[in-house]
């Protein structure tokens, strides 16, 4: 008999035990390897999940694009992204809004000859006769295309030529980000200025994502942001790569953002800044 028990308590803890360790790989999006938000958002989120865990950096310094094509053919095993309905049914999304939706609070980069133009705005009609420039396939797109504005698409470092050459008119970049991409791209676009008067505010987020069917990678994520946001050490991590003071005293120019799926809607609401205004 006690043989038998010992076996059934042998059989249970090699069931217990049997739960492989979670390998991840991120993409070294512009070369930022580990000190990339993303990346260590990842690792703050898998620390929490109480899972085991090895997290490293992929070697090929890429772009969001590229990185996106990497995780879709499994080169890497998770990667963060602006949302859309439609990337959201090709992979599997963690509803959870790593940037708190900052990436629909859009300051302006401008052109320095033409700053004082955006002072007088204080409706988006206003901005319809302009040409915003995007990165391709970014999901803010329609959004724009919707409220009447005409947007070219480039690269990124191509969108920072466009406006140097006043190709475009100006560039609406996250608020958590812009600061980062001018910086980056100075070189390419030595007039540029983020504009100290508008804010244009969409529904949107930031989303972390993992291939189909790895369901078990997607709900540590999940369970380990929720305990991070809970705790408050997401939010600590967060203020240390934006200055929400930035946002203040701006005209804000509201648009609708159609395209967002109904099971990004049901993310609750605390986990999303709200600006007062």
């Amino acid at each position: 008999m006690k043989t038998v028990l010992l076996a059934a308590v042998l059989w249970y803890a090699g069931l217990v035990q049997a739960e492989p360790l979670l390998r991840v790989t991120y993409p070294n999006i512009d070369g930022l390897a580990a000190n990339a938000y993303g990346y260590r958002v990842l690792n703050l989120a898998l620390r929490k999940s109480g899972v085991d865990y090895e997290l490293s950096l992929h070697p090929l310094n890429v772009n969001q694009e590229r990185a996106r094509l990497m995780l879709e053919k499994g080169e890497v095993s998770a990667g963060d992204f602006g949302t859309s309905a439609e990337f959201e049914q090709r992979m599997l999304p963690v509803y959870f809004p790593i940037d708190r939706g900052l990436n629909g609070y859009r300051m302006l980069v401008v052109h320095q000859d033409n700053a004082g133009d955006y002072a007088r705005v204080r409706s988006v009609t206003q901005l319809s006769g302009r040409t915003a420039g995007q990165g391709v396939r970014w999901s803010d797109i329609p959004v724009l295309e919707r409220a009447g504005i005409k947007v070219a698409t480039a690269p990124i470092d191509g969108l920072f030529r466009l406006l140097e050459r006043k190709r475009v008119d100006f560039l609406p970049l996250g608020a958590n980000e812009v600061q980062y991409l001018l910086d980056k791209h100075r070189a390419d676009a030595p007039h540029a200025v983020v504009d100290s008067n508008l804010l244009i505010v969409y529904p949107f987020g930031r989303l972390f994502f993992v291939q189909k069917g790895n369901e078990r990678l997607r709900d540590a994520i999940h369970k380990g942001l929720e305990a991070a946001f809970d705790d408050g050490s997401f939010q600590a991590l967060l203020a240390e790569y934006f200055n929400f003071a930035a946002l203040a005293s701006r005209t804000i120019l509201r648009l609708e953002n159609p395209s967002l799926s109904a099971e990004f809607r049901k993310i609750p609401h605390k986990y999303f800044y709200h600006h007062e205004y």
